[in-house]
């Protein structure tokens, strides 16, 4: 199941904006949509109008994480209404707002309204797609945990859709605890159950393999006894959570999460679990992350989860190049209020420079006060050719010349010596240093 459509009728910054998604170009890839845009441009916004399609929520789960899109209703004559491809599933869910209480208006099919119905049940339905949202912001710590821990009736699905989970709920399995249940597990059922101990083993084997792609780390968990503790290695250093660097808690905390809810669900095929079915929700998964890290990020995703549909926020050019066939989103905010100005087809051939300009309209290459020495430079050049310059200005253009010539940037440099070149072959007169 994909979606295929949102429209946003006065929701936060939106007034009336519809936004259609294009399959995949390719098969057996992964179909990713990136937003870009400035703060404030509806990022965010579309990503949880797009989770809220699977979660029916109530006055009195307003504050939930995945359920901050009531508070970007404007008044009653709001509502999100969201298209899917298959005919089963391809009514919409209209939610609407009548001021001061929130009413719920929903149309969908059985399949949507038993999805929503296991997010809150304990009972393992049986599914044949799961949808999940992460933000990058998360962070996993430390702390003490038992060999083997599930909370009663614990729902792989619980929490689901809320960006940043809260694990010190009743029922919630920390990410730590998921992970040193897969090794204690795997470790019970060598030697008396192979299958099942290689099932539990390949989890953490999937988690590792991920993470150390996206470092290019050897990432390894493992148990300690006495106290009983998660700790995980790099290249073969056992660290604790709390030292790890900021980046690997934050991919560790959404992909191990991922990866441990998936494999505990109850599917109605028997798939590895990479293969499954999912729509994924991701908000800035590169907060934390070293620009090389986060052009491998989308490109790790996309390869393991091929039969997924990925949604992405992002403020980062480095992650728009690291694919090809995605799409790309660019809003953009006019008198406060956004729409999707361009779509575009992501290619890595691209360059940072050529997406900074393209996507994201940062036309300034340098530092702030270099950048605007260089404006003035480049002010003055454009006067002189017009012919409507002064002595002065021809002066204080070779003044400015000198100050960047003095930078100890040779690209810099080299800009304003190909410049001076160029205005005495035209001017006929020498403008040097």
């Amino acid at each position: 199941m994909k979606i295929r459509k949102l429209q946003l009728k006065n929701i936060g910054v939106f007034d009336d904006e519809t936004i259609e998604f294009q399959p995949c170009p390719v098969k057996d890839k992964a179909e990713i949509h990136i937003f870009t845009g400035q703060n404030g441009s509806g990022k965010t916004t579309i990503l949880t109008a797009l989770a809220s399609a699977f979660d029916d929520f109530g006055t009195s789960e307003e504050n939930k994480q995945s359920n901050l899109i009531n508070k970007r209703f404007k008044d009653s004559d709001s509502n999100i209404t969201i298209e899917f491809d298959l005919a089963k599933v391809a009514i919409y869910k209209s939610l609407m707002i009548n001021s001061p209480k929130l009413l719920l208006k929903t149309h969908y099919d059985n399949d949507l309204k038993s999805y929503e119905d296991s997010l809150n049940s304990s009972r393992l339905y049986s599914y044949d797609y799961a949808v999940f949202a992460f933000s990058g912001y998360r962070q996993i710590q430390s702390e003490q945990i038992e060999a083997i821990k599930e909370p009663k009736d614990f729902n792989p699905l619980s929490q689901s859709l809320e960006f940043i989970k809260d694990y010190s709920q009743k029922n919630q399995l920390t990410i730590n605890q998921l992970i040193a249940n897969n090794i204690s597990k795997s470790a019970i059922e060598k030697g008396r159950n192979e299958d099942k101990s290689a099932k539990f083993a390949n989890v953490i084997k999937s988690i590792e393999k991920a993470i150390s792609e996206i470092t290019d780390w050897r990432i390894e968990f493992d148990l300690e006894t006495e106290p009983t503790n998660l700790v995980t290695k790099i290249n073969g250093e056992e660290l604790d959570f709390d030292v790890l660097p900021d980046g690997l808690r934050s991919l560790i905390s959404w992909i191990a999460d991922l990866l441990g809810r998936v494999d505990l669900l109850k599917w109605q095929d028997d798939l590895p679990i990479f293969e499954k079915s999912l729509i994924l929700f991701l908000d800035e998964i590169e907060v934390h992350l070293h620009p090389a890290w986060q052009r491998k990020v989308l490109p790790v995703v996309q390869k393991l989860f091929k039969n997924s549909q990925i949604f992405v926020s992002t403020h980062s050019p480095f992650v728009v190049n690291s694919i090809d066939d995605a799409w790309v989103y660019k809003l953009e905010l006019e008198d406060g209020k956004a729409k999707v100005a361009e779509v575009v087809e992501s290619e890595n051939s691209n360059s940072i420079t050529q997406v900074l300009r393209e996507i994201f309209d940062v036309e300034q290459w340098f530092g702030l006060e270099v950048q605007n020495k260089l404006d003035r430079f480049e002010e003055l050049r454009d006067k002189i050719l017009s012919n409507g310059s002064s002595e002065g200005d021809e002066s204080e253009l070779l003044d400015k010349a000198r100050e960047l010539a003095e930078e100890p940037n040779d690209q810099l440099k080299q800009i304003i010596r190909r410049e001076l070149q160029q205005l005495s072959e035209i001017k006929n007169k020498p403008f040097t240093l």
